[in-house]
């Protein structure tokens, strides 16, 4: 029977679905199945289905300050700031705010492109930067094909992994004109394209060539951000890249509030001290996101949070590695996020199977909840062992 409503990515009559009545911490349930919360949804409930203390923080919020203005200026939208801020390893940023990564890239295109006074923005052949116009063109991957954007004002990049060293980057760079290009934009970690950390060579000439040439580098961190990878931001594995943007989302509100941000430099910060800002969303830093944000915030200073994190790092990284080479199978990890491909598996069978997992472009895409109980993640990965 056909829907009322859409599902996305995907043709309708061939949406593959799953029934839901409730969840249980890190399981969706219905009747009397469950399926283990392999991926964390899309990459965003860091802090499980049923987190009290971001609840809690929203239904007091709602009581208080239920909404707002993007002009009004309240304790809760000072001190989370703050605190969001403070996780940087620089100084000197500030927080634009949004309600999704797609319009975090957005306004991050936006502001690049006045800044600069150039159109055109960089981003590599396999990508993904959200689903909003703008974003969706320095998108690369299969979902950019299908809409009509401004690819003119698009360059793409090929990918790291076949260009360790960055020739190839530099060659288009310097072929297509350094002058021209606005930004580039760049997953610091890629997500469910692969979780493919970048050659530090590869980092080291994009930053070099951004400085040179005045290029502003517009870094993702949509899906590897909020401890995905380990440290709060992905970019703490690479500390000589110097970001002008940097775009978050996702797992700062554990997706218990739809909310997103841009992080900008003080060259940034200060040329909208004389100049219009000419961005701006009706629910711009919306109470109810704040407080998700600031108990998220809460919940990663606890020793105890950490201690959980890491265990369940450790095993997943000894259990990709373990699973290399078995039966043609080749493994990434990074922190809490992993990618395994060189299996035929449907994502059917794997929902067959209770688990809930992506399967993109073949690979299977594991970010498990970083507080998830090192008992349950043995369990769900067991699954997917024995599946494989």
């Amino acid at each position: 029977m056909e829907k009322p409503y859409y599902f996305t990515w995907t043709k309708q009559k061939e949406a593959l679905t799953l029934p839901l009545d409730k969840v249980e911490d890190h399981y969706f349930c219905y009747k009397n199945k469950k399926w283990i919360n392999l991926s964390s949804i899309s990459y965003q409930s860091h802090f499980g289905l049923q987190n009290k203390a971001i609840t809690k923080a929203i239904q007091k919020q709602i009581e208080v300050i239920p909404m707002a203005s993007p002009k009004h200026i309240f304790d809760l939208k000072e001190k989370v700031s703050q605190k969001l801020l403070s996780k940087l390893p620089f100084s000197n940023f500030k927080v634009f705010y949004t309600l999704s990564g797609s319009e975090g890239i957005e306004n991050a295109l936006k502001m690049a492109r006045q800044v600069s006074q150039r159109k055109l923005v960089a981003s590599l052949e396999n990508s993904y930067h959200g689903a909003t116009m703008g974003s969706l063109s320095v998108t690369g991957d299969w979902r950019n094909k299908d809409h009509i954007h401004p690819r003119q004002w698009s360059l793409k990049i090929p990918m790291p992994y076949e260009d360790p060293e960055g020739i190839k980057l530099q060659e288009t760079i310097e072929a297509y004109g350094p002058k021209k290009i606005a930004a580039f934009c760049l997953e610091t970690v890629t997500g469910g394209n692969g979780v493919f950390i970048h050659p530090k060579a590869w980092l080291k000439k994009l930053n070099w060539l951004c400085k040179k040439y005045g290029i502003f580098l517009i870094l993702d961190e949509v899906v590897c951000g909020a401890h995905r990878t380990g440290p709060f931001f992905g970019l703490e594995h690479f500390p000589f890249l110097k970001p002008d943007f940097i775009v978050l989302a996702k797992g700062i509100t554990g997706g218990y509030f739809p909310m997103g941000c841009v992080l900008t430099n003080k060259r940034i910060s200060q040329y909208y001290q004389d100049n219009t800002l000419s961005c701006g969303l009706t629910n711009y830093a919306h109470p109810i996101g704040l407080a998700a944000l600031q108990a998220v915030l809460k919940i990663t200073e606890l020793k105890s949070f950490h201690i959980n994190r890491k265990k369940n790092e450790d095993y997943l990284k000894e259990w990709t590695k373990n699973l290399n080479n078995k039966a043609g199978i080749t493994t990434r990890c990074i922190g809490s996020l992993a990618a395994i491909e060189g299996h035929n598996i449907t994502q059917q069978e794997l929902y067959d199977h209770g688990i809930y997992a992506p399967i993109q472009s073949g690979r299977i895409i594991l970010a498990p909840p970083l507080t998830m109980k090192i008992n349950t993640l043995k369990n769900g990965l067991k699954m997917v062992e024995k599946i494989l």
